[in-house]
């Protein structure tokens, strides 16, 4: 299974609240909510409230960062309202793998009539993150003329297009704009009876980003004995029919590098590599190995 990106659980629970009231004759009471944290790019909503007004009041709520404002809202009226409105927040800077990319912003929110003017100012955070998506085929070898079945999760519920390349790179099956309400996307491609053998790959693209996927088409024959290894010291092979089966045995045992040291920087991969002759217990049992490392 491929995973590509950085997943990020963040639940936006903490909201900005602006309340005011001013007595003079009456009371005027307006208030905004905005969550504390916005994802750069994705449809967030606010709402908007405004008490007793007692005259004409223009609210205005925008977004500044730096020199660029946006206007969220706007809205005139001399009787009460309340309502919630969908904005798109705006993208951030690029989006680097493996980081996430944050910016600051600030909420100004206006309130203006004949007799009454007030004006808040709060912080909100934008945050663009790249999303973790895995692709998971049913076997990680197909036969020409078989068909490939494969899942795409993402944690962000927009799919973006997916696509299919053979061993010369070639795209030989394409999907536009998939979603699944259930967030698993299950599709399927059949092969050409006379498939290129060699390693394919499936790739999802995910913005500028790309993650993907390799399987392998090849004639294979199924094996026809069963090998098991007891890590403590003996390999045990026999036939599926119970029978032993003759030869030698070569055990290698490597420890992988981990995948955050540089490709450059690595040395040849530690490995044990040891032959041993069988030696046939009994006609009704397995050949055994002794391994010592």
């Amino acid at each position: 299974m491929s995973i590509g990106g950085n997943v990020i659980f963040y639940a936006n629970i903490f909201f900005l609240f602006l309340f005011l009231c001013l007595c003079e004759s009456v009371c005027r009471y307006y208030m905004v909510t905005i969550p504390a944290v916005l994802e750069a790019g994705a449809q967030t909503k606010f709402c908007a409230s405004l008490l007793e007004p007692n005259e004409t009041l223009t609210m205005t709520v925008t977004l500044k960062s730096g020199e660029k404002n946006t206007t969220l809202y706007e809205k005139t009226s001399s009787e009460e309202f309340h309502e919630c409105i969908q904005f798109q927040p705006i993208q951030t800077a690029e989006i680097y793998p493996w980081f996430m990319v944050s910016q600051m912003l600030f909420c100004f929110v206006q309130v203006q009539g004949n007799t009454f003017y007030s004006e808040e100012v709060r912080k909100v955070l934008i945050k663009a993150y790249q999303p973790m998506t895995f692709i998971q085929t049913d076997k990680p070898i197909y036969l020409p003329g078989q068909t490939v079945r494969f899942r795409v999760v993402t944690m962000d519920t927009k799919f973006r297009p997916a696509s299919q390349l053979d061993p010369n790179n070639n795209r030989i099956g394409q999907w536009l704009n998939e979603t699944s309400n259930s967030k698993i996307l299950q599709l399927s491609y059949p092969l050409n009876s006379e498939a290129q053998e060699g390693s394919y790959k499936i790739i999802v693209s995910a913005g500028e980003n790309k993650i993907q996927h390799n399987f392998k088409v090849e004639k294979y024959v199924l094996p026809k004995f069963d090998v098991t290894i007891n890590v403590k010291e003996e390999v045990s092979v026999g036939y599926t029919y119970g029978q032993p089966v003759p030869g030698n045995v070569t055990v290698k045992a490597c420890r992988p590098f981990v995948d955050y040291i540089s490709k450059s920087q690595r040395k040849e991969t530690p490995c044990d590599i040891q032959t041993q002759k069988e030696k046939v217990i009994s006609l009704d049992k397995c050949s055994y190995h002794q391994v010592m490392f």
